[in-house]
């Protein structure tokens, strides 16, 4: 009988540290989904104009977001929209404009956000020249990219004068060889520059002991975003959770860059360590405000600036019929 108990004892303690065993195990983990590989084709080489990509790869963003992101720089001879046709980069950096003229080529993309919500393109002169509207450059030679203003960089000057009625013939040209700072005007080969940027422009300018006047296109009618994030429509039908992982992250980058612009600049040297980390840091501060405008959020995109764009586009002939330009962008990636 004391044997029998004792048996029976010794099972239920058996039993008892199995149970208690079996309970402090834990059960296998989920293995964590594989990344999404994602590449990003740029519209140029790099620099901090993507410092919100930077940021977003280096403080760990798109790993939250269980994305690999690549980025690939661009170059005179690489076109993003091709890139992204062909599935090369699942998206990629362009301006309104080329995604409109796209769409009229039966190419399908959507812009998700812009990168900078005010346009920096703009006419700079010197400050002590006194250039300060359209109506002073009248008399004055302009520096152009093509003499007969026929590249497609000289848009914005020929709707800048036909904005402001100003006549074509009533100033000169010259053709703009060295993009540095104000070094053409200050040659003498002419009195403003037209199609500069207002972010590295003045900070070259200023490096070199000089101050600028800016006449900004966008306002006097020209308004174009040059630089959306974009993809094809199709991918973003097929992939939204993907489309929206991607777009968080990169605009997370970009808040977290214009709050700490020293440090996206070193983002940015990074990845192309000849870059000067010094030019970068004052370029990354020039841009904030064509960024973050203050009147709505980073990377949201406004229907009357893709309606001009269009105008634009239809009154110099680069299309010959207007689309319906809701079906060309989107905000609802971006946070309200």
């Amino acid at each position: 009988m004391k044997k029998n108990y004792l048996q029976t004892a010794g099972i239920l303690i058996i039993l008892m540290a199995l149970f208690i065993s079996g309970c402090g195990s834990t059960a296998p983990a989920t293995p964590t989904p594989t990344p999404d590989n994602v590449n990003v084709q740029l519209s140029w080489f790099h620099g901090v104009e993507y410092a919100g990509f930077y940021a977003a790869l280096e403080k760990g963003y798109y790993a939250a977001e269980n994305l690999n992101i690549s980025l690939t720089a661009g170059a005179p001879e690489i076109n993003p929209i091709d890139e992204v046709q062909s599935g090369k980069a699942q998206f990629g950096i362009t301006s309104g404009d080329s995604i409109i003229i796209a769409k009229t080529n039966q190419q399908d993309f959507v812009s998700l956000s812009t990168i900078f919500r005010k346009n920096p393109l703009a006419i700079t002169s010197l400050v002590g020249d006194n250039i300060t509207k359209p109506q002073d450059l009248v008399g004055k030679t302009i520096g152009v990219y093509s003499l007969d203003l026929t590249n497609f960089f000289d848009l914005p000057f020929l709707a800048l004068l036909s904005r402001t009625g100003l006549e074509r013939d009533s100033m000169n040209y010259a053709l703009i060889e060295d993009f540095q700072g104000a070094n053409e005007i200050k040659a003498g080969n002419m009195d403003a520059m037209s199609g500069m940027f207002a972010t590295d422009q003045q900070v070259m300018a200023k490096d070199a002991g000089d101050e600028l006047n800016f006449i900004y296109y966008t306002d006097y009618g020209y308004d174009v975003y040059i630089n959306t994030i974009f993809t094809t429509a199709e991918f973003k039908q097929n992939n939204a959770d993907l489309v929206a992982r991607f777009m968080r992250a990169t605009l997370k980058g970009y808040q977290y860059a214009t709050e700490n612009p020293e440090e996206a600049a070193s983002f940015a040297v990074k990845y192309d360590p000849n870059l000067d980390l010094t030019y970068q840091q004052e370029v990354m501060k020039a841009q904030i405000p064509f960024i973050n405008t203050g009147n709505a959020p980073i990377g949201f995109m406004d229907e009357a600036v893709w309606n001009t764009t269009q105008d634009i586009l239809l009154e110099f002939g680069l299309i010959s019929k207007p689309i319906d330009v809701s079906t060309i962008y989107t905000n609802e990636f971006v946070t309200p």
